[in-house]
């Protein structure tokens, strides 16, 4: 609920939608009309170039004029409910999937990328979270594994994490999944590509399942037969997580 009397609240709201819409209202009160216009120049430029910073890829993939019309129409219909400015690119993920922008452009990873460029900024900006007691002696197999907290673990349509936007990017729809997850040290975001298999790993190690027993379901699940491959392969996963500083060590007691 507003704080302001009741007068200065709708003056306010007819500013705010001539500065999304560029209608201008016939009463606003002492304002030089003449410059009314920048308001809008200005609001637009803002938000144009956070979005632009958020979206990288997809703003250098799509043309100039369609990317233009895209956030002229999302900044005209759409009434942002977030106070915070840098994640107002997430709302407008959010319009594209709701109206639909990939089917109408023809792009049909368009959903997957901007998901994917919009997790690197979230998790680059994520609040701390605080790490587990952990100790760096264990038993991959025995002993309950720990893992930074500050991750995401995402299921994609489409490798946009691995191949760059194309037609040939069109022709790969699939399952993809992909770990993403903040270093504690340099806070940059990594990403690494999982198959189905390490993905239910790490998925489970999250709930505090042993490897001793996620292998077990994995063999009957997977229909693979062959417990000790599956156990070599997750040691060896386990071990390249541990030397990209995702994995921390084994839990203490």
């Amino acid at each position: 609920m507003h704080t302001l009397n009741n007068e200065t609240y709708l003056q306010q709201s007819k500013l705010a939608n001539y500065c999304r819409d560029g209608v201008t209202p016939d009463d606003l009160i002492d304002i030089n009309k003449d410059n009314l216009y920048q308001y809008r120049r200005l609001c637009f430029n803002i938000a144009s170039d956070i979005i632009e910073t958020a979206y990288p890829i997809t703003f250098s993939y799509l043309n100039k004029d369609v990317w233009e019309e895209l956030v002229t129409e999302y900044f005209k219909e759409h009434k942002c409910q977030t106070t915070q400015v840098w994640r107002m690119p997430l709302e407008f993920y959010g319009y594209c999937i709701e109206k639909n922008i990939g089917e109408k452009l023809n792009i049909p990873f368009l959903n997957d990328l901007l998901h994917f460029e919009w997790l690197e900024l979230e998790v680059h900006t994520m609040e701390d979270i605080e790490y587990p007691k952990f100790t760096e002696n264990g038993d991959w197999v025995n002993d309950k594994i720990a893992m930074n907290p500050e991750h995401k673990l995402i299921q994609l349509m489409y490798p946009v994490h691995t191949t760059a936007p194309s037609e040939e990017l069109t022709a790969k729809k699939g399952d993809y999944f992909l770990l993403i997850y903040r270093e504690k040290e340099s806070g940059n975001v990594q990403f690494v590509d999982l198959s189905m298999f390490y993905t239910y790993i790490l998925e489970n190690i999250k709930n505090g399942v042993l490897l001793k027993d996620i292998l077990v379901e994995a063999n009957s699940l997977f229909q693979i037969n062959d417990i000790k491959l599956l156990k070599d392969r997750s040691i060896e996963f386990m071990n390249d997580l541990k030397n990209r500083n995702f994995i921390v060590g084994f839990l203490a007691e």
